[in-house]
């Protein structure tokens, strides 16, 4: 059906809630848009950097086909795709002036403008200049008009109907984009420009699109009071008074009351909802098992139909349920489920509580599982319970008929923790034996995981005291006799899995540049001294014993040593995913909470253990510094006073705009504030134990000189040349400039910083040059093999 607003005539003498805003600031789809834009301007770009010289000939090829087209039907190929061209936007622009649109329109004309710079950049950046000029040479043998719709052009209408879209009507829509399509054909059929850059004109039209409505806000598809009083009335509804309740995610609920008293509730769901479900449900169908996406319907329509087939069947069996009304659309693509309320309220933990509407619980459950039917939602936000303590089940919208039993086990381990939560596992696990029997209560154990769990049930998990899932499932092997078995495979691939995957690729990024010297290097080594090698090795492997004595100092609990030690070595290849060993920092940390180190504290011993190593860092700079000056710094200078009190200057200029502006006050400085507060609370608890302040400090100093000494011995395998205090110097001065380095593990920016202290202290090039990358291979990179083998080793026995 298709319904309009009412007049408002028609709404007097009805109680309306507040009109929402007619903009909205953010949309979901707009960031599908911009994601899909992206990738495609990606796509373009790669293959027109790694394939040239096919697409070249496959251009050249379409070049000389069309050539050979008979003139009056390249001449109307041509004529038709340059109507169509100035037909889109021309049309977007009139009907939304028509409809008073003007600052729509206004953005429209600033939108193809900044779309037609974009892409002449981008084509700057992509096309192949040779190729250009053939179809430049092709054109004017052709007599063909240089106004044929360039990319430029298109990027442009793309741009222009990616804009105009959302404030347009479902048929203005579908004709504009219908006329982009067939653009689209003609520009591939007519080729008297390069037709590669296509691909680039579209994705550059969409980012340019998408960015636009994302600066500056879409129309928002939800209803006015108005329209939705209209749907109403048009199905039969004479409503005395409508108040709204949003539930969050694009559903919106409405409570109707009759002019005869009668009750009603709304349940409304709108494309901006649609939109939002993309990209989580793109993410759960990379991650999970296909079982575990749930079905996408084709319209919203057909998913509201779906919930009321639901609630009809559910009747038939005796569940109690909402009874279904009405089902109704509106003209801008919402649907809605007309539902007469259940006589009670929203249940809570205490009503769990009550032997008797845990019992009614699973017998209305187990009358939906009996009559083929599945929740697949049964968190305690679906329950409510009346007066006389009747459970009623609502929120039908993932249900599912004929489920396998993976469903209706799902089902059954939702209820088990929803009520455990409260009663405790052996209590739950009883009532659900005295209703459904052990024999339908055991196929839950294979689903008491938090993966199987509705999102608002797996968080009160996460919140509870105790392993909740572990006491349930022991809880259920007693009282059903079921043995131990695996837990349901819901996951596709593991985030873990993900996460080795693309910090192994970032490392083989990351050694692509290091290749380049590789040969010096293997000339070098063919001179190298390899005790001293191997002494600097060995150093190195010293080195994490350091830093698992200096990390259990900054843990005020007790943490087992090798555990310890496997997290240091892990860390080597964790710290690639950031620079300054933010990748480490973050590896610590989850290795505390699995121990059972609260969050908070957690978070604490890592910033206690950065800057406990920090100091001795600053610490041993500063004296091997003027260790160094005492001995000559040969062409070492210190930064002039004048640039420190400048580079001062900004960074404090940095901070207090950051304290001036609300937004980066309460997003940055608040959080970093918070940090540091817990931080110095930490660092206190430290001090109060002398032996954890001797560990933190000494084995972070321990770190450094090892450190340093595998420097020296690097230095020595190649012949030396500079003094001890200078290779520490030159060392520590390098560190301390990777630290701000924006690549992981400081990968370039040590080195290059390294090799210009070797030189400015006298260290000849070729001996800097080896003993720096010499250094790196023993410190850095050969740790990434054991620091692999360590994370895999800690995540697969769930020390991570």
């Amino acid at each position: 059906m298709t319904t309009t607003a009412a007049p408002p005539d028609q709404a007097a003498g009805v109680e309306l809630f507040d009109p929402p805003p007619g903009r909205r600031s953010f949309a979901a789809g707009d960031l599908v848009r911009l994601v899909s834009g992206l990738a495609l301007v990606g796509a373009g770009a790669l293959v027109a950097e790694v394939a040239q010289a096919t697409i070249e000939g496959v251009e050249e090829d379409l070049a000389g086909a069309f050539a050979r087209l008979p003139g009056q039907l390249e001449a109307a190929v041509l004529t038709i795709a340059q109507v169509v061209t100035s037909f889109v936007p021309l049309v977007a622009l009139v009907v939304l002036l028509v409809r008073r649109r003007w600052r729509v329109a206004a953005l429209l004309v600033l939108t193809g403008g900044v779309a037609t710079l974009a892409m002449v950049l981008a084509d700057g950046v992509v096309i192949n200049r040779a190729l250009a000029q053939a179809f430049a040479d092709l054109r004017t043998e052709n007599d063909v008009t240089a106004a044929y719709p360039t990319s430029t052009v298109i990027a442009s209408t793309v741009a222009v109907v990616t804009v105009a879209a959302p404030w347009l009507s479902r048929r203005w829509r579908q004709t504009l984009w219908y006329s982009v399509g067939v653009l689209v054909v003609l520009r591939l059929i007519a080729v008297a420009n390069p037709a590669f850059d296509l691909v680039l004109a579209l994705g550059v039209g969409t980012v340019v699109g998408s960015l636009v409505l994302v600066l500056f806000g879409s129309p928002s598809a939800e209803p006015q009071p108005e329209e939705v009083l209209a749907a109403l009335r048009a199905d039969g509804l004479d409503p005395h008074r409508i108040d709204r309740e949003d539930l969050g995610g694009g559903a919106l609920r409405y409570d109707v009351v009759d002019h005869d008293g009668a009750h009603y509730d709304v349940l409304l769901r709108t494309p901006t909802e649609r939109d939002a479900d993309l990209l989580p449900r793109l993410y759960r169908r990379l991650r999970y098992r296909s079982s575990e996406v749930g079905t996408r319907y084709s319209t919203l329509k057909r998913r509201i139909e779906h919930e009321a087939l639901i609630l009809v069947l559910a009747h038939q069996a005796q569940v109690r349920a909402p009874r279904v009304v009405r089902i109704g659309t509106t003209d801008r693509g919402s649907a809605y489920l007309v539902t007469a309320p259940a006589p009670s309220a929203p249940a809570g933990p205490d009503d769990l509580a009550r032997p008797e509407v845990l019992e009614d619980l699973w017998t209305q459950v187990g009358a939906l599982h009996d009559a083929g039917l599945a929740h697949r939602r049964l968190a305690l936000e679906a329950l409510r319970v009346d007066e006389d303590g009747k459970v009623w089940l609502e929120d039908f919208d993932a249900a599912q008929t004929a489920p396998p039993v993976t469903e209706v086990a799902r089902d059954a381990a939702a209820l088990l923790v929803e009520s455990a939560l409260v009663v405790g596992a052996d209590d739950a696990v009883a009532a659900a034996v005295r209703v459904r029997g052990a024999e339908r209560v055991a196929p839950a154990l294979r689903m008491l995981q938090p993966l199987a769990l509705p999102p608002r049930t797996r968080a009160r998990v996460k919140d509870h005291e105790g392993d909740l899932l572990d006491a349930l499932q022991h809880a259920v092997n007693e009282a059903t006799g079921e043995p131990d078995i695996e837990l349901e495979h819901l996951e596709r691939i593991k985030p873990k899995t993900v996460a080795i995957t693309a910090v192994s690729a970032l490392a083989f990024y990351s050694l692509l540049p290091q290749l380049a010297d590789f040969d010096k290097t293997a000339r070098a080594f063919g001179d190298a001294k390899p005790l001293w090698i191997l002494a600097a090795v060995a150093a190195s492997a010293v080195s994490y014993l350091f830093a698992a004595v200096s990390f259990q100092g900054a843990v005020t609990d007790d943490i087992p040593f090798a555990p310890n030690l496997r997290a240091q070595v892990a860390g080597s290849f964790a710290g690639l995913v950031g620079p300054a060993g933010a990748g480490g920092f973050a590896l610590n940390a989850r290795f505390l909470q699995r121990l059972g180190v609260s969050t908070t504290d957690a978070g604490g011993s890592v910033a206690v253990n950065a800057v406990g190593g920090f100091a001795v860092h600053l610490l041993f700079l500063v004296g091997f510094v003027v260790w160094a000056g005492s001995t000559g710094t040969g062409g070492l200078s210190l930064p002039d006073t004048q640039i420190v009190l400048l580079v001062v200057g900004v960074l404090v200029v940095i901070v207090g705009v950051l304290v001036a502006v609300p937004p980066a006050r309460r997003k940055l400085v608040a959080p970093a504030l918070a940090t540091l507060k817990d931080g110095l609370a930490q660092i206190g608890r430290t001090f109060q134990n002398p032996g954890r302040v001797i560990a933190l400090f000494g084995g972070s100093a321990g770190i450094t000189l090892t450190y340093v000494v595998a420097v020296a011995c690097c230095v020595e395998a190649f012949g030396g040349g500079i003094s001890v205090p200078q290779i520490g110097a030159a060392y520590l001065v390098a560190v301390a400039v990777a630290t701000v380095a924006p690549t992981p593990g400081g990968i370039g920016a040590i080195e290059s910083a390294m090799i210009a202290g070797f030189t400015a202290f006298g260290l000849a090039d070729g001996v800097a040059v080896s003993s720096t990358l010499t250094f790196r291979l023993a410190t850095f990179w050969l740790p990434l093999l054991p620091g692999w083998l360590a994370l895999g080793w800690m995540q697969r026995n769930d020390e991570l």
